[in-house]
């Protein structure tokens, strides 16, 4: 805000106005050990107020006269390295996590009477003068080292870092791990006054998924679907809050993933070359780009082309690669409610077509017990003399078997019908059986569901007869059409199905 007032020439830096606005933003960043240690401290289950009492110290004026004074300064003899602690995370996080252990050995230590006084006195006299002499120093070469490693990245391995970095952010805040990125991020900011590095990854990321999840809204032709991704895109092109767009709808999809994947590394590229920089630790998106500008410099022209880019290449891969569209289950009964009407109107009794060509034989009278005494219901049975499968009408397949020697099937007549083909032909373990439908899936009337090699029967001592019931045979009148004995194709009607 601050610096959007001053590039407009509405308020100067120079006025007492600026200033006090300016004391009030800066609070947080300058502050900043004091809400890291008191948060680090829930973590690492010790005392919140003594975690913030930490932060705070590193901070206090009298400290900072120290530092600034720049002169040698010992306790009880040893030299006390004088290093600046606002702005800093590590030096607080590291700092509250050896006091946990402090605090629980003083705890262990102290009589019930004093613990009251005598526990923070002592975690403090043993953690504050570990803090300036050890824990602080080398908090401060970790963070140097972490921001000599960023900058040495992004000077000489940005092309690289930043566009592999992007493609797989979506995967590290899937699981959490893109937090771990945060205080990297922050203490660039704090020491080099910009990241050239984790919120140009997270730029590049977040637009990313949020052409993703746009892409499927517009491609998607389940209604619940369109508007989940629709408004998710909006809040991730908006606010930089990905996790409805990343959750609701690109992981859950799996393929609009790949796409930001590329997009976001294509556009990891773009904004290498450009040396994007963020001067302000925000979550990138378009209500954000002042966080491009600085007093000096403004990256908002080349942040809007990175915002172009991903959007552009993850829309179109994401388009390319497509995704399995969810079936809307409201639409699917809709329809099957429309189609059964239409169905039970133009349909008062189904004609069923044969299955096999062969010669028809009463289903009583087959060498199979469960078949032959009704108990999978009233049908036919038909000696092959072709080893294939037709369907008999419209429908969807039930039920299919690893070994491929029968099918279920529903017709659009609502009849559950059973082909079997063989008796005992279980123990072939699927050998000369072929299926051509999986469960689930639609058939036409003469679609070939099926087809099994009779030598292969024949060979094993097996019988071949073919079986076709009626499951659900006591919601239909059922009348068979043909006799016995007689010869049978696929275009033979052999069987009247009446809905009762």
């Amino acid at each position: 805000l601050l610096l959007i007032l001053t590039i407009c020439h509405v308020l100067s830096d120079k006025s007492q106005t600026y200033q006090l606005l300016n004391l009030i933003f800066d609070t947080g960043y300058y502050f900043m050990p004091a809400y890291v240690g008191f948060s680090a401290a829930k973590i690492f289950n010790t005392d919140r107020m003594l975690g913030a009492f930490i932060g705070l110290m590193t901070v206090h004026p009298s400290w900072v006269q120290i530092v600034t004074a720049n002169k040698p300064f010992h306790f009880l003899g040893l030299p006390v390295p004088l290093v600046q602690y606002s702005s800093t995370l590590i030096t607080a996080i590291l700092s509250v996590w050896i006091m946990s252990y402090i605090y629980r050995f003083v705890r262990k230590i102290t009589p019930g009477m004093v613990k009251v006084f005598m526990e923070p006195m002592l975690t403090m006299l043993i953690t504050g003068p570990l803090v300036f002499l050890v824990i602080g120093p080398i908090s401060n070469w970790i963070s140097q080292g972490i921001g000599f490693i960023a900058m040495w990245l992004y000077h000489n391995a940005g092309v690289i870092a930043i566009p592999l970095l992007a493609a797989l952010y979506p995967w590290l805040v899937s699981i959490g791990i893109h937090k771990a990125l945060s205080p990297i991020s922050i203490q660039l900011v704090a020491t080099q006054g910009f990241d050239p590095i984790i919120r140009v990854v997270a730029l590049c990321s977040n637009m990313s998924q949020a052409a993703a999840s746009l892409a499927v809204g517009l491609k998607t032709k389940n209604k619940k679907l369109k508007s989940l991704a629709l408004s998710s895109s909006a809040t991730a092109y908006l606010g930089g809050i990905t996790e409805p767009a990343l959750f609701g709808v690109n992981l859950r999809l799996k393929k609009p993933m790949y796409g930001a994947m590329i997009g976001g590394a294509i556009a990891g590229v773009v904004a290498s070359f450009m040396k994007l920089k963020a001067f302000i630790y925000v979550t990138p998106a378009f209500l954000s780009l002042p966080m491009w500008v600085s007093k000096s410099e403004n990256f908002v022209v080349q942040a809007i082309i990175v915002i172009i880019v991903a959007s552009i290449a993850t829309f179109i891969a994401t388009w390319m690669i497509g995704f399995d569209d969810p079936v809307d289950k409201s639409q699917i009964k809709e329809a099957k409610k429309e189609e059964k009407k239409k169905f039970d109107k133009d349909h008062e009794k189904h004609e069923l077509h044969a299955r096999a060509k062969g010669v028809l034989e009463d289903v009583s009278k087959v060498d199979d017990p469960t078949f032959a005494s009704g108990v999978m219901g009233k049908g036919i049975a038909v000696i092959p003399s072709e080893g294939k499968i037709f369907a008999p009408d419209d429908g969807v397949v039930t039920a299919t078997f690893d070994t491929h020697h029968a099918i279920g099937l529903h017709l659009n007549n609502d009849a559950d019908v059973l082909i079997h083909v063989g008796i005992d032909t279980v123990k072939l373990r699927g050998t000369g059986f072929i299926s051509y439908f999986d469960k689930d899936q639609h058939f036409n009337k003469g679609d070939e569901l099926m087809e099994f090699w009779d030598p292969a029967i024949k060979k094993a001592g097996l019988d071949d007869t073919v079986m076709v019931t009626v499951t659900n045979s006591k919601d239909f009148d059922i009348k068979l059409l043909k006799d016995a004995g007689e010869k049978v194709t696929t275009i033979d009607i052999v069987m009247e199905v009446t809905k009762k």
